[in-house]
């Protein structure tokens, strides 16, 4: 997701209120001019119309309908106006008129099924993009197409929410049919920012009014169950600009801000602060040029006082020694009041993609944001991260889930009067809209009706000596009780001896955990947290093997039938054991073989041998999808038997019948004969 798709929210719920000045075009007395449509489209899609430009566009197809290079451009449109459905007809519209020149294409296409929640038509989709898309900028395409793949299978897994928590739309007191964003929270006052409007905003000549088509500041306060209804929060308007994303002290006394340039394509955001005096918002006043750097937009202030007393501001920035995208940065306020040494959080909560609306948690030292770089269930989902004493992230972030998450965009999520109850965006179907069922964001209140804690820790043993492993890396990993549906990695940790590994959990859901460390063969243990009703900590505790190169490990059932070298369908289950070790250690290199007993040519059991270890590995490659280069077929014959037959009287040295050593010799094996360099690259 672009950062002008991010800051399009504003500008695109803003020209809801103004209708397009572009359709004059379209006059019943006058020809139709295809290249004035086009200029028209061109021009309100550089304003930030994006209604406007759709409507052009459809005005060009509806008059030439196989113009299909318009279809990009009007899908992009669609998306960008969050209207998922019609972006993704046009998507993959534009890819089936050109399925070479127009690949993005069906990308996208994948990404609208996702964004509507049909999960698993989205994930061939994006897997068939991967396979063709062969451009210079392949890798960070289908990296992000496997992290779209790995999200689908969450949401799967996740489909069932916590049944404790609920989520409740807010009511036409606050919402409009508009853009509804940003909450803060000030006593029993909800401040926000939207883009409704209390006034006609076109004058008599029918142009639209700046100053009405912007986002603003409203606040509505909270009182015997309800809230009264919003009213507009002028004391720091700005002419002809947003003002949106209000955040307070916790005193109440300052109050951070954002103001940005109605700029479409380039969009520029600037923080201010604003402090109470005797009971009136100041003027605010720009912070300075280490938080409001230069040729960078900068935005979604939000104050937080740690245990230790420091007063902290996170923000969110696409300045330069980012890593791509937005990403949330955090400075300190220093006794002067100055902030000061911007940092970045680190790779731990930023991706090369985007980052937005912190909030954190100074009881818990946990920083909430939202993100599309990380595994979601739909567009930005809300995520968690808890901090150690020195103020690092250490684990991966934790998406929320459902009902938290949708398969929209989810984001703003802050406390309320505590962690029991919140708030946050969303423009999941339900909102009001004006335009589409997802067009427009609307503020959403969350509450516990019940909160259990439950979580799981364990240590790392080696298998053999029994003693603790330090190093080992611990995936917790969420799946789902119908298995064509993929596991997915949701947290890592590190063994560290004696000290635990340790992740939170959810109620109700299926996980498994594994443990890697180099020179061992992964360990992996199930577990669920169905039927849980009240706070516990499991204990699951994980043994490793130690890995030994060309060391001969025998597959069990293994059938062919007599003279034969096809996989008989039993064989395959055994196969598919060794195909979860392959995936499970993905640096190891394997050679798998075949052996025969004693009886016909050695040039013939040569041959059939060969031929049945070819079936295997065509079996792995083909069928489950493990790369050639990790695994290679042997035959070996007669030569590697484990036993003389000949000395067995009951073992027939034809092929009148059967015994024991017969059977031992006829075997499948597997051994490792080396290590990838590196993990093995997702392609």
């Amino acid at each position: 997701m672009s950062i002008r798709n991010i800051f399009c929210r504003l500008f695109f719920a803003a020209v809801l209120l103004l209708c397009t000045e572009y359709l004059v075009y379209a006059h019943a007395d006058e020809k139709f001019n295809k290249k004035k449509y086009l200029n028209g489209a061109a021009e309100a899609f550089k304003q930030g119309n994006i209604f406007g430009a759709i409507d052009l566009y459809q005005e060009i197809l509806k008059n030439e309908p196989s113009e299909k290079s318009i279809l990009y451009n009007l899908a992009y449109s669609y998306y960008l106006a969050n209207d998922y459905e019609q972006a993704g007809k046009y998507f993959q519209e534009c890819y089936a008129a050109d399925s070479v020149k127009n690949i993005i294409a069906l990308y996208y296409s994948a990404l609208m099924q996702k964004m509507q929640g049909q999960y698993k038509v989205a994930i061939p989709l994006f897997q068939r993009f991967q396979k063709l898309y062969k451009e210079d900028d392949a890798a960070k395409w289908k990296k992000w197409s496997k992290v779209e793949i790995d999200g689908c299978n969450f949401a799967l897994n996740e489909a069932k929410p916590d049944p404790f928590i609920k989520i409740d739309h807010l009511g036409l007191e606050v919402n409009s049919n508009y853009g509804d964003m940003a909450p803060a929270l000030d006593g029993d006052t909800l401040f926000f920012a939207s883009v409704r409007s209390d006034t006609v905003i076109r004058d008599e000549k029918g142009k639209g009014k700046s100053d009405d088509a912007v986002v603003k500041m409203f606040y509505a306060t909270y009182g015997n169950g309800v809230y009264e209804k919003a009213e507009r929060f002028k004391n720091l308007t700005v002419s002809g600009k947003h003002v949106t994303n209000p955040a307070f002290n916790d005193e109440g006394s300052k109050m951070f801000y954002t103001v940005c340039e109605v700029n479409f394509l380039a969009p520029i955001c600037e923080i201010y602060l604003s402090e109470r005096k005797e009971g009136v918002w100041q003027e605010g006043k720009r912070l300075n040029d280490e938080i409001n750097l230069k040729g960078s937009t900068n935005t979604q202030p939000r104050y937080a006082k740690l245990t230790n007393g420091t007063e902290v501001l996170y923000f969110v920035s696409n300045r330069e020694g980012g890593r791509g995208g937005l990403d949330i940065w955090q400075c300190t306020i220093n006794k002067k009041g100055e902030f000061v040494f911007p940092r970045n959080l680190g790779s731990k909560i930023n991706t090369d993609r985007d980052e937005v609306s912190p909030f954190y948690d100074a009881k818990t030292n946990t920083l909430y944001f939202s993100s599309n770089g990380w595994i979601s269930m739909g567009g930005r989902d809300v995520y968690k991260s808890q901090a150690d004493a020195s103020g690092r992230y250490n684990l991966n972030s934790e998406n929320l889930g459902a009902p938290f998450n949708s398969s929209c965009d989810d984001y703003n999520f802050i406390y309320g009067k505590n962690s029991e109850n919140g708030y946050l965006v969303s423009n999941r179907p339900g909102i009001y809209s004006v335009r589409g069922k997802t067009c427009c964001d609307d503020i959403f209140s969350y509450r516990y009706d019940r909160r259990i804690f439950i979580a799981v820790k364990g240590r790392v043993f080696d298998d053999a000596t029994k003693e603790t492993i330090t190093g080992a890396a611990v995936n917790l990993s969420l799946r789902s009780d119908n298995l064509t549906e993929g596991e997915v990695v949701i947290n890592t940790d590190t063994s560290r001896g004696n000290d635990p590994y340790f992740f939170n959990l959810k109620a109700e859901k299926l996980y498994k955990l594994s443990a890697l460390k180099e020179g061992y063969f992964t360990s992996s243990q199930s577990f669920t947290t169905q039927g849980i009703s009240k706070s516990d900590t499991l204990v699951v505790d994980l043994f490793l093997k130690k890995l030994e190169k060309n060391k001969a490990y025998r597959l069990n059932n293994i059938y062919y039938d007599f003279d034969k070298w096809d996989l008989r369908p039993e064989s395959k289950t055994t196969l598919d054991t060794l195909y979860n070790i392959l995936v499970e250690n993905p640096t190891i290199i394997i050679e798998l073989s075949s052996h025969t007993d004693t009886r016909g040519s050695d040039q013939y059991n040569l041959n059939l041998s060969q031929k049945r270890a070819e079936s295997c590995v065509n079996y792995l490659i083909n069928e489950k999808g493990i790369p050639k280069e990790r695994i290679t077929a042997k035959g070996y014959g007669e030569t590697k038997t484990l036993d003389d037959c000949s000395k067995y009287s009951d073992c027939p040295q034809d092929q009148s019948g059967d015994c024991e050593c017969h059977q031992n010799n006829r075997r499948t094996e597997f051994k490792i004969t080396g290590e990838l360099d590196g993990k093995l690259i997702y392609d």
